[in-house]
């Protein structure tokens, strides 16, 4: 697991964005997020500068690119 600040998040999810590579993501209890990619690789990330309200916000708004965001 990845530990990084929102803004770098962020910053990697343009990326992917861009790429059209994530296949979905998982926000569990703790905050910690999860990205499943389109070739089966998962990779997750720790976002130390915020709280799980504020992940779940930054991940809400990948659902408008139509990737499946789940909350556990």
């Amino acid at each position: 697991m990845k530990q990084c600040s929102l803004d770098h998040f962020n910053e990697s999810v343009e990326l992917w964005l861009a790429q059209s590579y994530i296949r979905s993501l998982t926000v569990d209890p703790k905050g910690r997020v999860t990205f499943t990619f389109m070739d089966g690789v998962k990779d997750s990330f720790q976002i130390t500068d915020c709280d799980r309200a504020q992940v779940v916000r930054a991940c809400r708004s990948l659902s408008d690119h139509g990737i499946p965001v789940r909350e556990l």
